[in-house]
């Protein structure tokens, strides 16, 4: 029979049994972050806690908050790894960074116990989403410093998967080759690279659903969860496609299993996750439909420890049993707080605007990029770029035009100034960006 699980014995762990385990890691971790960090130590001394205070997660609070940018500030000031580094360089073995879509990459070391447990979480997330030994796995992420290429692809081999280092560009190639196999393939991407695919596949005479490709396993953007966009991709590959949120600091792969009841959490014994008030900062309680900004701790990292880093992303965590039997958390990303843009005391996050235009499919693609060319407030109809398909006639541009600006002042309260593109023009091999703030000199490839 073939086992349920990656990892039984955490996947499965009692509450009592998981707090006693994430507790004593923790201990460790504060004891080896304050005696090889100065920056970490320092951020302990200036609150006055010792680290024999942290005796358990319980006292997560009396620690003061890291954020990226101090981490990217010390890097540009001639820090090869930034000042949370706690490994000597000759235990490090690995370099990547982060592949945010937007700001500089922040460099992260690895020793060898870092990334075995890095491709740990990742097979337990890719386990969850159905990844198998005997799945043929078109890795389709980029292959250069960051972890969503390389290091992702070592998830798949430590399951078991036959995993082909394909990477980013020569589409027609990648088809081609799908194509050519006999077998069922799979593909791991962003979901919108998928999307872009098809449209390659059909400039080429391919059939989508002919080539083969029936597991999906994305990540890097949240739209598949979006209602609508995960049944999308399905329908135009006749694929099932599964979603994985992963952080590239702590390599924090969570992935959904076959009820769909969002993401569990893959992280258990490697990493905390607290709940805050994005506004204040005060700890929010970690119940079941909570939602507020996730704080990440790690528990047993070597070289580039975490210690309550704000990730600035927002979401909502589950706690109730899920069918599957796994007991570790469930959690949906509602957005970062620095995608949100406010439209006249209006909270709008891309999520929402992405709802709401895959509900006027099939017109448009979906795909779409808001452009912020003026500083806030943003007190003007807001530019917003969206995909047309491409059987739609262009004496039907403006009348969509005006559909899709009443549809987004319905759903959204605001106003919007929309251009249509052709489709395949906004959705890429790499992540999306969806809000581009022009006025800051961001491009928005």
């Amino acid at each position: 029979m073939t086992r349920r699980y990656w990892n039984a014995e955490i996947e499965t762990m009692a509450t009592d049994a998981r707090r006693r385990l994430e507790s004593e890691r923790l201990r460790a971790q504060i004891d080896h972050n304050y005696r090889t960090s100065p920056f970490l130590a320092a951020k302990l001394d200036k609150a006055g806690v010792a680290p024999s205070q942290i005796r358990g997660i319980e006292d997560l609070p009396l620690i003061p908050f890291m954020e990226k940018s101090e981490i990217a500030q010390s890097q540009a000031e001639g820090a090869l790894l930034g000042a949370n580094q706690c490994a000597p360089i000759e235990a490090i073995v690995r370099i990547q960074a982060t592949g945010g879509t937007t700001g500089q990459p922040m460099r992260i070391g690895f020793t060898r116990r870092d990334i075995a447990d890095y491709c740990e979480m990742g097979a337990r997330a890719l386990w969850a989403m159905g990844c198998r030994p005997g799945d043929i796995v078109f890795e389709c992420m980029n292959y250069n410093l960051y972890a969503g290429g390389l290091s992702d692809h070592l998830t798949f081999e430590t399951l078991g998967a036959a995993t082909i280092p394909f990477g980013v560009g020569q589409s027609e190639k990648l088809l081609s080759m799908m194509a050519a196999i006999k077998d069922d393939v799979a593909i791991w991407s962003t979901p919108s690279y998928a999307v872009r695919l098809a449209e390659v596949a059909r400039a080429m005479g391919l059939e989508p659903r002919s080539v083969g490709l029936r597991k999906g396993f994305f990540s890097g953007e949240p739209g598949i969860q979006v209602p609508g966009y995960r049944e999308r991709i399905e329908e135009i590959w006749g694929m099932v496609a599964r979603d994985q949120y992963g952080t590239g600091e702590l390599g924090l792969h969570s992935g959904e299993c076959e009820h769909l009841a969002h993401v569990h959490f893959g992280g258990t014994g490697f990493a905390v996750v607290e709940l805050i008030d994005p506004e204040t900062g005060a700890p929010l309680p970690f119940e079941d439909g909570q939602q507020g900004e996730a704080v990440y701790t790690s528990i047993r990292r070597e070289a580039c420890p975490l210690q309550r880093m704000r990730s600035h992303d927002l979401m909502q965590v589950f706690t109730s049993p899920c069918a599957c039997g796994r007991t570790t958390f469930r959690f949906r990303v509602l957005g970062r707080s620095d995608d949100m843009f406010i439209v006249k005391g209006v909270n709008v996050f891309p999520l929402a605007v992405q709802a709401t235009l895959l509900r006027l499919q099939p017109r448009v693609t979906g795909e779409f990029q808001v452009i912020l060319d003026r500083a806030p407030p943003i007190d003007y109809p807001v530019p917003i770029t969206v995909e047309v398909a491409r059987d739609v006639p262009e004496a039907a541009h403006a009348a969509l035009v005006r559909e899709i600006t009443a549809e987004i002042q319905k759903a959204n309260n605001f106003t919007s100034k929309i251009t249509l593109v052709p489709a395949g023009t906004i959705a890429s091999e790499r992540k999306t960006r969806r809000v581009v703030r022009a006025y800051r000199g961001e491009a928005g490839g």
